[in-house]
C-alpha cells in the first residue's frame, strides 16, 4: 500500500507544478476551474476546482454524481465534431408526476484555468434542447468512468464463464513495469509479473482481453480474481491509456477496495495526474481517498431543503453527515476543529444546555480558520450556526465565534497532571499510563504533541480516543463548572 510519505510527495510533487501558472497550462492545458449550476435537478451551485485532483464528497441525494456528468459536457471533441457527453444524455425528461429536472432558466457556465474563454449553455425551453456555443468551444479528451464499468467477471455469466475450457489464449503481451508498480502499490501486494492475454474461441470471431498476474508461485487471470484486485487492475490499464491532458471523471471508484487500497488510490491518481497532465475529478464516500488528498482538492456537498451547499476545502468527509442532519432535522450547527473539541463541547452542553444538547448538531471540521469560514459561509445562508474553537483563538461574538475553556487546545489541557490524577476516579491506572504514553510526543511540541500522547494514552489504556477523551472531559468538569457554564449560556444566547 502507499505510505504517508509516498502520499506527501505525491501531493508536493504536483502542487509544484500546479502553483506554477506557466508550468501548470504547459502540463495540464486549458483545466477546468469552475462549473455554475443553475436549476438543474434542484442544484443551484457554483463549484471552483482548486487542484489538478479533486475528490467530491456528500451523503447521498448531494449532487455528487449530477456535478460529475454536467462537468462531462464542458468540452468539445479534440478536432471539433460535437461533444463527448451532451447534458442530455444524462438529464432527461420527466416521467409522469416527476419533477421537471430541468425548465426555465436553467443553464451551466464553465471557466477554465488558461484563457479559454467563459461559456454558458442555457437550456432553450421552448426547442426542449441546450445551447451549445457554435464558437470557441475549448477541445479537450473526456472520460467518464462510472460503477457499471467494473462488474466482477464471476457474476457476468458471460462466455468466459460458460465457455472457459474451450477458450485459449490467442496472444499475450506483457504488462508495462509501471503499471506493474502502480497496481501493486495500491492494494498494498506484490506482483511479479503480469499479462493482458487476447482470448477466444476456436470457432468464430468472437475474443477479448483479459488480465494475467502472478502473485508468489501462482498465476491466475480475472475468474479468479477478487472483485478489488480485478477492479484496480482494470482500472489502471484504462486509464494509462487515456489520452494525455484528458479530463477523467470517475465515480466512485473506492467500491470493493480495502482502506488502505483506496489512500493507494488516491496515491496513484495524484502520480496519473502529474505524469500525464490529466484533470480528475472524483465522487466519492470514502473518507480515507478523500483525506489522503490535500485540503485543497476537497470539496463537499450538502443538500439543503432549498437546494444544495457547497464547502470548499472540507477536511473530513465525516462533516457531510453531520451537516446533512442539520438541514434534514432544522437543527442549530455548532463546527468546532476536531473529535476531541467535540467529545469535549458534547460533554460540557450536556451538562449546562440539556436542551440545545438535544437540539444541535456539532460537528468537526478543520482548524480554527475552518471554522470561521464555514460558519460565515452557513450564517450567509440563513443557519444557525456558531463555532468554537480551541481556546488560542479568542472569541467573537459578533461572528458567532467562541472558545473552549483553558489557555490550550483540549488535548493539552485534558492531559495536564493535575487533570490526569482526578481522572484516577474514573479511569484506574491513568498516571501510569500517561508516563509510558509521553514517549510518543519526544521530538514535538504544543498541539502535535498533545495529539500523538493523546493517542498513545488512548492505546494504553485500551480505550477509543472519544471514550478518553469523554472520561477525561468528566474529570476536568468536575473542577472548572462555571467556565463550562459561561460557555454553554452564551453558545444558547448566540442561538
Amino acid at each position: 500500500m502507499a505510505s504517508q510519505q509516498q502520499l506527501d510527495h505525491a501531493v508536493n510533487q504536483l502542487e509544484q507544478l500546479w502553483a506554477n501558472p506557466n508550468a501548470r497550462n504547459g502540463l495540464f492545458g486549458n483545466t477546468l476551474k469552475g462549473v455554475r449550476v443553475a436549476a438543474v435537478r434542484g442544484m443551484n451551485v457554483a463549484v471552483e476546482f482548486s487542484w489538478p485532483v479533486t475528490a467530491i464528497a456528500g451523503t447521498n441525494g448531494s449532487g455528487k454524481t449530477t456535478l460529475l456528468q454536467l462537468c462531462s459536457s464542458a468540452y468539445q471533441k479534440v478536432g471539433g465534431g460535437g461533444r463527448y457527453y451532451k447534458i442530455g444524455d444524462w438529464v432527461r425528461s420527466a416521467i409522469g408526476t416527476e419533477t421537471p429536472a430541468v425548465g426555465e432558466g436553467s443553464s451551466l457556465q464553465f471557466s477554465f484555468w488558461d484563457d479559454s474563454p467563459t461559456f454558458s449553455i442555457p437550456y432553450q425551453r421552448e426547442r426542449t434542447r441546450w445551447g451549445y456555443p457554435r464558437r470557441n468551444n475549448p477541445e479537450r479528451n473526456v472520460v467518464f468512468v462510472g460503477i457499471a464499468n467494473f462488474a466482477p467477471r464471476i457474476e457476468r455469466k458471460d462466455r468466459v464463464h460458460v465457455f472457459r475450457s474451450q477458450i485459449a489464449i490467442r496472444e499475450s503481451q506483457e504488462l508495462p513495469n509501471e503499471h506493474l508498480r502502480s497496481i501493486s502499490t495500491i492494494l498494498g501486494v506484490t506482483y511479479e509479473e503480469g499479462h493482458i492475454n487476447t482470448v477466444g474461441l476456436d470457432n468464430g470471431t468472437w475474443e477479448e482481453r483479459l488480465p494475467q498476474i502472478k502473485r508468489g508461485d501462482y498465476v491466475y487471470g480475472e475468474p479468479h480474481m477478487g472483485a478489488g484486485e480485478q477492479k484496480v487492475i482494470r482500472l489502471v490499464r484504462e486509464l494509462e491509456e487515456v489520452p494525455p491532458r484528458s479530463l477523467i471523471l470517475l465515480e466512485e471508484p473506492e467500491i470493493t477496495l480495502h482502506p488502505d487500497a483506496q489512500k493507494g488510490l488516491a496515491w496513484y491518481l495524484m502520480s496519473l495526474a502529474r505524469r500525464q497532465g490529466h484533470q480528475i475529478v472524483i465522487a466519492t464516500h470514502s473518507s480515507d481517498l478523500f483525506e489522503a488528498l490535500p485540503v485543497a482538492a476537497r470539496l463537499l456537498l450538502v443538500r439543503r431543503r432549498d437546494g444544495v451547499q457547497t464547502v470548499a476545502g472540507a477536511p473530513h468527509i465525516a462533516a457531510a453527515r453531520e451537516l446533512a442532519r442539520v438541514f434534514r432535522a432544522n437543527k442549530d450547527l455548532i463546527l468546532v476543529e476536531d473529535q476531541i473539541g467535540k467529545a469535549f463541547l458534547e460533554e460540557i452542553l450536556r451538562r449546562f444546555a440539556r436542551q440545545l444538547s438535544e437540539n444541535c448538531v456539532i460537528a468537526p471540521v478543520g482548524n480554527v480558520n475552518d471554522v470561521r469560514r464555514m460558519v460565515a459561509a452557513f450564517r450567509g445562508e440563513g443557519v444557525r450556526a456558531v463555532g468554537v474553537r480551541d481556546p488560542d483563538k479568542p472569541g467573537d461574538d459578533q461572528q458567532g465565534l467562541f472558545a473552549l475553556p483553558g489557555q490550550v487546545a483540549p488535548e493539552r489541557l485534558l492531559l495536564e497532571r493535575d487533570n490526569l490524577e482526578h481522572a484516577e476516579e474514573l479511569i484506574d491506572g491513568a498516571i501510569d499510563a500517561f508516563d509510558r504514553a509521553r514517549a510518543a510526543g519526544v521530538g514535538k511540541e504544543g498541539s502535535v504533541w498533545a495529539k500523538a500522547v493523546f493517542q498513545a494514552l488512548a492505546h494504553e489504556l485500551g480505550l477509543s480516543r472519544e471514550l478518553l477523551a469523554d472520561r477525561l472531559t468528566a474529570a476536568w468538569l468536575r473542577h472548572h463548572i462555571e467556565d463550562a457554564r459561561q460557555l454553554a449560556v452564551a453558545i444558547q444566547q448566540a442561538l
